[in-house]
């Protein structure tokens, strides 16, 4: 199975790499087994693949100036900044002044933009919803103690500056 991470570069013990290897694999038919039952992310139809991309990447990097979203995309300043104009229109994204240099605004995605991409994002809680039924509270159980050791890990890595990989 191909991963999307080197397994062997990360320098990990064989137990936590052959442990890993299996999880991602697990994960990779969990995702197509969801894609399956669930159907494909929903796309709202009034945003393009490109103003798509922007809140990723505002979402990703919050606090953005302009022109180094521009880079990100490989267009130029105007059209990034066009972009982002009518990405405000539609209240996905709001531009805050940068307090040390009142020339460059910093881009955010409002709550309205998290929701969609939350929505978007939603491949297993959508497909959850549609096996739910077979699922025992034991197993429900077991899934939200996973998910309570993953975030848990995750702030660990956060906090350490590993996180920003």
């Amino acid at each position: 199975m191909h991963h999307l991470i080197d397994l062997d570069a990360l320098g990990l013990d064989a137990e936590r790499t052959e442990l890993l290897a299996e999880i991602f694999a697990l994960h990779g038919r969990v995702h197509d087994e969801a894609l399956a039952i669930a159907g494909p992310m929903p796309n709202p139809s009034d945003l393009t693949m490109q103003q798509l991309r922007v809140i990723g990447f505002i979402a990703k990097e919050p606090g953005l100036a302009g022109h180094e979203l521009g880079n990100r995309l490989g267009v130029s300043a105007p059209t990034a900044s066009g972009l982002v104009d009518r990405l405000v229109e539609k209240g996905l994204l709001q531009r805050v002044d940068d307090p040390e240099d009142r020339r460059v605004r910093r881009l955010h995605v409002t709550t309205e933009g998290l929701d969609l991409i939350r929505q978007m994002d939603s491949l297993i809680e959508r497909a959850m919803m549609k096996v739910i039924t077979v699922m025992t509270v034991s197993d429900l159980q077991l899934m939200r103690r996973s998910s309570e050791v993953f975030l848990d890990a995750m702030h660990r890595a956060s906090a350490s500056g590993r996180g920003s990989a």
